[in-house]
């Protein structure tokens, strides 16, 4: 006789009890988001029976009602054959155990090699009792978990056994009804299952014990679901899939699946497709993989949609895809839907995390930092931090390094649809956050300004505020997508004042980072400014900006001399002698690259007299640097020299680290002057002596340049070895900087002497 104090009293008696069939019952019902009443309703069982099937007073119906509630349930396949399976069981009292449920492995499966490798080694190992496989949705956890059961059952002598734990659901399976749906499939009399959820668990483990048995939990909820289902230190082996890295739990290892390689992603839709299909078709393979962002369920719906279209072409679909409007509306295929993969983990945020999520689709850029995503989401930067980092938890952004967080390409179109749906007026806070951008880069630049640089006009939030040059720079550098990007919104609002305050405080700045393409946009932005404002001595000066960058920067110097005319011509009808100045140094450099040498002499000789008659030293040094590099490449290298020389020491201004970046581009200029001189021993002397790297973005392009000097200087001298050294170094510097014309002339130096040592 019992007492209420027995532990396991009958089931039949406990209205809280289960069966294997009650309890896959009640999750598929949950899963499908059905009341009883209206799963009554649409399988025609009776409120009461579904109650007393779901809580185990009734064991197993008959066929023709689980064919009722399958029909009901729209299920097919293995889950209503398992369904079935289970009512047999129940009918049996005492027959054999259902049999387990293995997840679906797919004929196709593609890459995962590391992780199936470091998968196998942890199951089959002796210290490690549990492994977590996480990421986004949509990455194929499932699958790869099910690859692993396929790969790896030969060494679990004791069976696999997975259950499907619903995570993502508004109901995920709870662990008592879990544990009854493991204890069943691990063969456990489903009449002896204890009620009682410490007794049920404690059997759980005992059943595990000494076994050698492979568990999958999928689709894990949190730490709470699974704790109760992870072996004790000894036994099987238990993989857990989930979109969150369930950092609290104890014991496990933690595997994150990210999309797959450009190679990996092609091969599964060839394997999906077939050779016919996708012979002759690469190109257009790689770009749907690219649109696809080599997320593995968009990959499959698009081999899926193409499998089902025989007269569609790669091309085709690629192309419909391009839209990025209509991209998540065409990576759906029956019920598959890239969509739905990400509302699922959606909806399960707070609000002010959707919100924060939704306002990242504004960013102009990939990555963000705590700080700017702050002033989308409108919290402080230590809050958003936490914020940035759950997302990430949740499998909806992407920690690209320590502190820098981006949206997968995907997540970002359904951020965007989001933020269409859900913001009543989203117009404004691109305008609010290209604002704090150019306050913030203003700020930034202009520390490397002279003293008493102009401050940045008013707003909020306040913008970033750097604690050193170095901490500017770096700031200026991550950013810039973003700080660029900012521009055209600002144009588009009439923020032009602003865009030229921008534009100036970053002038000193641009000369460190030479090779960034954002200078061509930013000075682009202060001409076209400039111009809406009608003011034509900022326009030259703006104008000639874009003169620098595009010979610097570009290599394009005609288009550089037509910007450098035009400001001539602003600043002489304004009356500006500064940027005429200006003007004449940058045709003269163009001049020099076009190789119209003596015209080079004649406007940097203008630039020189424009100068001194402005009392500006550093222009006067910058213009004369150019004069003798002018006179170099008219065959006067022996003036060239001589001016040059005369320039040690020269002021070049109360830019910060600018006299310093100065003086080592004089000293190269002058070692030049001695190669083309074919002083060979001086001249390896001086380019040796501006070896020494500076602080400064252009170091590489400027080493390179070096390299190659020294190099020749070195060859003429006999030091082959040593030169082919320096050939080598800064021919892979000027790969590495793109400058293919130099990239040439070091491949020929090198064949050159590689024929003279054969």
């Amino acid at each position: 006789m019992m007492t209420s104090h027995d532990p396991e009293p009958a089931q039949s008696d406990v209205p809280h009890g289960g069966t294997a069939f009650g309890v896959m019952l009640r999750s598929l019902r949950r899963a499908a988001r059905l009341t009883l009443e209206e799963l009554s309703e649409a399988s025609g069982v009776s409120v009461r029976a579904l109650g007393d099937l779901e809580r185990g007073r009734s064991r197993g119906p008959q066929r023709r009602t689980v064919d009722a509630l399958a029909a009901a349930l729209r299920l097919d396949g293995e889950p209503r054959e398992r369904l079935q399976r289970l009512a047999d069981t129940g009918r049996e009292r005492g027959g054999p155990p259902a049999a387990p449920y293995l997840l679906r492995t797919v004929p196709d499966f593609t890459g995962r090699e590391q992780e199936l490798a470091d998968l196998k080694n942890l199951a089959t190992g002796t210290r490690t009792r549990a492994a977590v496989l996480f990421g986004p949705g949509g990455q194929g956890k499932t699958t790869l978990a099910a690859e692993v059961v396929r790969r790896l059952a030969g060494s679990f002598p004791d069976g696999c056994v997975c259950v499907q734990l619903h995570g993502m659901s508004d109901t995920p399976l709870p662990a008592d009804e879990a544990l009854v749906l493991l204890l069943t499939a691990l063969g456990h009399p489903h009449d002896r299952i204890p009620v009682d959820p410490a007794a049920r668990e404690a059997v759980y483990r005992a059943t595990l014990a000494g076994r050698r048995t492979l568990v999958v939990l999928d689709d894990v909820a949190d730490e709470a679901q699974a704790r109760r289902l992870l072996p004790d230190a000894e036994g099987g082996f238990v993989l857990l899939t989930s979109r969150r890295p369930l950092a609290g739990l104890e014991g496990v290892r933690r595997i994150r699946l990210g999309g797959l390689s450009g190679g990996e992603s092609a091969r599964l839709l060839e394997r999906i497709l077939g050779a016919r299909r996708t012979d002759g078709q690469s190109e257009a393979i790689t770009r749907l993989t690219e649109l696809c962002g080599h997320l593995p369920l968009a990959l499959r719906i698009v081999g899926n949609r193409l499998s089902s279209r025989p007269g569609w072409t790669p091309d085709r679909l690629a192309a419909q895809l391009a839209d990025e409007e209509r991209r998540l509306g065409g990576l759906i295929a029956g019920d598959l839907a890239v969509r739905g993969a990400l509302a699922l983990s959606y909806g399960q945020l707070t609000d002010s995390h959707r919100l924060l999520l939704r306002r990242l689709a504004l960013l102009p850029g990939r990555d963000t930092g705590p700080d700017l995503a702050a002033v989308l989401g409108g919290e402080d930067a230590l809050t958003t931090e936490d914020s940035l980092d759950l997302l990430v938890d949740r499998g909806l952004l992407e920690e690209t390094t320590p502190g820098r967080y981006a949206l997968h390409d995907l997540v970002r179109l359904f951020a965007r649809e989001r933020l269409r749906e859900e913001e009543e007026a989203p117009d404004t806070l691109p305008l609010h956050m290209a604002d704090w951008l150019l306050r913030s880069a203003s700020t930034a630049g202009r520390l490397f300004e002279a003293p008493g640089a102009p401050e940045p006009w008013a707003g909020e939030p306040a913008p970033f505020g750097p604690a050193s040059t170095d901490e500017a720079e770096e700031w200026l550098m991550t950013e810039r997508a973003h700080w660029a990007g900012a521009l055209p919104v600002m144009f588009a609002a009439g923020r032009h004042r602003e865009i030229l305050h921008t534009a100036r405080t970053l002038y000193w700045f641009s000369d460190r980072w030479d090779s960034w393409p954002e200078w061509r946009t930013l000075f682009s932005y202060g001409v076209r400014s400039a111009a809406a404002l009608g003011d034509r001595a900022a326009e030259a000066h703006q104008l000639n900006c874009l003169a620098w960058t595009y010979s610097v920067s570009d290599g394009r110097h005609r288009e550089a001399e037509e910007h450098a005319r035009r400001a001539l011509e602003l600043a002489t009808a304004v009356g500006d002698i500064a940027q005429q100045a200006w003007a004449s140094t940058y045709i003269a450099g163009a001049c020099m690259s076009l190789d119209r040498h003596e015209e080079a002499v004649e406007a940097a000789d203008n630039a020189v007299r424009l100068f001194a008659a402005t009392g500006d030293e550093p222009g006067q040094a910058v213009s004369r640097r150019v004069l003798g590099s002018a006179l170099r490449g008219a065959g006067r290298a022996e003036e060239a020299l001589s001016v040059h020389r005369a320039l040690l020491g020269a002021r070049t201004g109360d830019v910060p680290g600018f006299q310093e970046f100065a003086e080592a581009i004089l000293r190269h200029q002058i070692a030049r002057d001695l190669l083309a001189l074919e002083r060979w021993p001086e001249a390896a002397e001086a380019f040796r002596a501006v070896m020494t790297p500076i602080t400064h973005g252009g170091t590489d392009r400027f080493q390179a340049r070096a390299l190659a000097g020294l190099a020749t200087a070195l060859e003429h001298c006999g030091e082959l070895t040593e030169a082919r050294a320096h050939f080598t170094e800064a021919h892979r510097l000027f790969t590495t900087t793109g400058d293919t014309a130099s990239t040439a002339e070091t491949a020929t130096a090198l064949a050159r002497l590689a024929g003279i040592s054969g």
